[in-house]
C-alpha cells in the first residue's frame, strides 16, 4: 500500500497541538508556581533543553527522572502496569539509514542532506516505574543529600577557582557583616566571600556572584538590559537550581524572594528571557563543577528514547 503523501497545510495542522503544548509550557513561566515548578524540577533535568524542562514541569512537577520505556527496561526498571505517559517531550528523529544512503548515492550535496527531525514523545517518571526481578540489577536512583553547614563540597572549590579564572575574576575569603554570604564588584571582577559561614554555604554563595559575573558579561555581548531586581531574580534562580543539583535546598531562602519578584506584572515580560539566561549560565556553572556532583547522577539522558 502506497504511503500518503501530506500536504504542507496538512503537516502545520498536525503540528498545531503540538506547537500549542509547548507554548502552554512556556505561559506557566507567568506564575510563581510554574517559575518555582521549574527551577526545583530543572536541577534534575539540566542536560535537556529549555523546552523540555517546561514541558515536564508543566506535566509533571515533582519529576525527578523521566526516560522512555525501552530505556527503563536497560535501566532494570518497567513501567508499572496503568500508568500513563502524561509526560511527553520534544524527541529527535534522526535520518534513517535508507534515507542517509539515497542522499550519498545522489551525489551527497551538504544542502541536501536529510535534517534531524523532533515530534513529541511519551516518557515516564522514576515515580510511574518498578525494579524489575533478579537476574535484572537496576541502578540507583537517588542523589545525594548535602548538607548546608558541611563541608563536603570542598572539592568543588577548585574547580570553581578555574572558572574565576575564565572569568577573568579574583576570589577573596574575607570578613563580611553578619548574615551576608559575599558580593560581587563589576568595576574590579572580586568575588568575595564571607570566611564566617561554611564551605557548603560559601559554595552556594559562590555560584550567586559567578552569574552576576557571567550575567555582566552575557548582557553585555546581548545587548540586554535588566533592572537590579531582575538581575537578582535571575542569579539567584541559578543558585537555587545549581545548589540543588549538589544536593543543597535553599529554597527556604531563595523562594520567597523569587515569588515576590515574579508577582510582579511589570516583569512578566521578561521572564522566558530570562529562563533562557538562567539554564545557560546554570549549564556553564555545572560544567566547571564536573561529575563529583549530583548533576550527572544519572548519566547523559537529553535523549528519551
Amino acid at each position: 500500500m502506497p504511503t500518503r503523501t501530506f500536504t504542507d497545510a496538512e503537516r502545520q495542522a498536525r503540528r498545531e497541538p503540538d506547537r500549542k503544548r509547548t507554548r502552554e509550557a512556556v505561559e506557566a513561566l507567568r506564575a510563581s508556581d510554574g517559575w518555582q515548578n521549574w527551577l526545583s524540577l530543572r536541577r534534575h533535568f539540566r542536560t535537556y533543553s529549555l523546552t523540555n524542562q517546561l514541558l515536564i514541569a508543566q506535566a509533571m512537577p515533582e519529576a525527578i527522572r523521566v526516560t522512555g520505556f525501552k530505556t527503563w527496561l536497560k535501566l532494570g526498571y518497567c513501567v508499572r502496569r496503568g500508568e500513563h505517559a502524561v509526560i511527553r517531550i520534544w524527541m529527535p528523529i534522526p535520518p534513517s539509514r535508507k534515507q542517509l544512503a539515497d542522499w550519498q548515492a545522489a551525489g551527497g550535496d551538504p544542502a541536501d542532506k536529510p535534517r534531524t527531525r523532533y515530534r513529541l514523545g511519551p516518557v515516564w517518571d522514576r515515580s510511574q516505574v518498578d525494579p524489575l526481578p533478579p537476574p535484572a540489577e537496576p541502578i540507583a536512583l537517588g542523589p545525594p543529600i548535602t548538607e548546608p553547614d558541611g563541608d563536603t563540597l570542598a572539592w568543588t572549590l577548585p574547580r570553581l577557582e578555574t572558572l574565576a579564572g575564565e572569568l577573568g575574576c579574583r576570589l577573596v575569603i574575607e570578613r563580611h557583616p553578619d548574615g551576608r554570604g559575599g558580593s560581587f564588584n563589576p568595576a574590579t571582577n572580586v568575588i568575595s566571600l564571607n570566611q564566617a559561614n561554611s564551605t557548603n554555604h560559601q559554595v552556594k554563595t559562590l555560584v550567586h556572584e559567578f552569574s552576576h559575573a557571567i550575567l555582566h558579561q552575557t548582557t553585555t555581548d546581548e545587548e540586554l538590559t535588566l533592572s537590579y531586581a531582575e538581575e537578582e531574580l535571575v542569579v539567584e534562580s541559578i543558585a537555587l537550581t545549581v545548589a540543588g543539583g549538589l544536593g543543597l535546598d535553599t529554597s527556604g531562602y531563595s523562594i520567597p524572594y523569587l515569588t515576590s519578584w515574579s508577582d510582579n506584572d511589570d516583569g512578566l515580560d521578561v521572564i522566558e528571557t530570562c529562563a533562557g539566561f538562567i539554564d545557560r549560565i546554570a549549564k556553564r556553572i555545572e560544567d566547571a563543577i564536573g561529575e563529583r556532583s549530583s548533576l550527572d547522577f544519572f548519566g547523559p539522558r537529553n535523549d528519551a528514547s
